[in-house]
């Protein structure tokens, strides 16, 4: 059954414990410059799918046109790009705390952003794939 692309509030990661959570317990990080993933597995019954958080810096970006274009830019990536994520994920029957860490210090065109947040898709499905399944 296919949903299609879609990025609902559901997938939102919000709550200061989870996110604390993320990046106390979830150790396990991605590193494709000039973004970083942070992810986290979780069993929680009440934490299913996938859910996200996307930060850009103000440090780097003073005006907040430039912080939410990267914020608008990952959020499509991952709105189209999430399907193959979200299977893997719903068939261990856990949850998925995800954070994309945008790193530079300028903005980048759209194409050249999708395909290094490709790479970084790439190696956090395989990731995913790889670790141990906590009930087997």
């Amino acid at each position: 059954m296919e949903r299609g692309y879609t990025f609902t509030k559901q997938e939102r990661l919000c709550g200061t414990k989870m996110v604390d959570r993320l990046f106390s317990e979830g150790n396990r990080q991605i590193a494709v410059f000039p973004v970083r993933l942070v992810w986290l597995l979780v069993d929680d019954a009440s934490f299913d799918g996938v859910r996200i958080l996307i930060s850009a810096p103000k440090r780097n970006f003073h005006h907040a046109v430039d912080r939410n274009r990267i914020k608008r830019q990952i959020r499509e990536f991952y709105r189209t790009s999430s399907a193959q994520l979200k299977e893997i994920v719903s068939e261990r029957k856990q949850g998925l705390a995800l954070a994309f860490l945008f790193n530079d210090n300028k903005l980048w065109e759209t194409e050249k952003l999708r395909s290094k947040l490709q790479l970084a898709m790439d190696r956090l499905v395989n990731s995913v794939r790889e670790t141990e399944h906590p009930q087997q």
